[in-house]
């Protein structure tokens, strides 16, 4: 079906605008306590890799489903003013920053996967495959984590590639208004879905089994949490969207929330025990005059 300029005459309100573009610098703030905590530990110890495998791949789908799905909103920027255009596009803006800060997690996730959790010394397990390498003459294999962290980058690469091949055979074939592609963008909201459902899970798990924080940042969290629900209902509001959307970042945010509870509890104990341990070390100190030897000449 050709282009009809006709359709463009739907402009979003000035409130879901003003709505959209706070979410919009939201969501890019919240997420740069994670990325920080990452850098300044320089380890990405404590994070899942199933949770960055399905963050990703789920982000990526949800990325694909909004912009074809408002793929008129893009061809309208034609006929349209350019604040009308801005404020028509806020919402694949705002579903591409949400992803792209995820997918820049997933980079520092890999290029700060702990060393001392990469190689193991041969002789120190069983396995007979997977890589080895010589370090200082001896001979290193790739452990088990270090390995699932290979194999989600390169799920999420190729998971990028046919995202992007498929969608753009679609547009080109039949056009992105016809029903394969709304089919195909409807599907990749659905695997949005369900990668959303079980993305927290693992972490959990991992959190809840190690009875650490690690390197997933509270602060993040918690301008998350909120802001997930705001965020799904945003989506929900413009013109063009079905539920397949928004459902996503709606179940993201709820299991978000048991995320952040379990984190706020743990990090409460680990400061905790921070501070007995600081009071029994400085109790355990002896006084300068328990220490002080009386000299000669006062004894005399």
């Amino acid at each position: 079906m050709p282009f009809d300029p006709t359709v463009c005459g739907e402009v979003p309100s000035s409130h879901n605008t003003f709505l959209t573009a706070l979410l919009c610098v939201g969501t890019f703030l919240s997420y740069l306590p994670q990325h920080l905590k990452i850098l300044n530990r320089r380890s990405s110890d404590g994070i899942s890799p199933y949770f960055i495998l399905l963050g990703t791949i789920g982000a990526g789908s949800n990325i694909t489903n909004i912009v074809l799905l408002q793929f008129i909103a893009l061809q309208c920027c034609t006929v349209q003013t350019l604040g009308v255009c801005v404020a028509s596009l806020l919402g694949i803006v705002q579903v591409c920053i949400q992803g792209g800060m995820f997918y820049i997690t997933f980079v520092l996730y890999m290029a700060f996967f702990p060393e001392q959790s990469k190689y193991v010394a041969a002789e120190e397990t069983e396995e007979t495959d997977g890589e080895a390498r010589p370090l200082l003459g001896r001979m290193q294999r790739a452990t088990l984590e270090w390995q699932t962290a290979l194999w989600v980058a390169a799920a999420v690469a190729t998971h990028a590639v046919v995202c992007i091949l498929m969608s753009a055979l679609l547009v080109m074939a039949v056009g992105p208004y016809a029903g394969p592609t709304r089919t195909w963008a409807s599907l990749l909201g659905l695997f949005s879905l369900c990668l959303t459902c079980m993305q927290f899970f693992p972490q959990i798990v991992k959190t809840w089994r190690a009875g650490a924080v690690g390197a997933l940042s509270i602060p993040m969290m918690l301008m998350q949490t909120p802001g997930g629900f705001l965020f799904a209902y945003s989506i929900a509001i413009r013109p063009g969207v079905n539920w397949s959307s928004w459902i996503s970042t709606f179940v993201a945010a709820t299991l978000q929330g048991v995320l952040l509870a379990i984190c706020l509890v743990f990090d409460a104990r680990e400061k905790r025990a921070l501070s007995v341990d600081d009071r029994s070390a400085g109790d355990s100190q002896p006084s300068p005059a328990a220490n002080s030897q009386p000299s000669p000449a006062a004894d005399a």
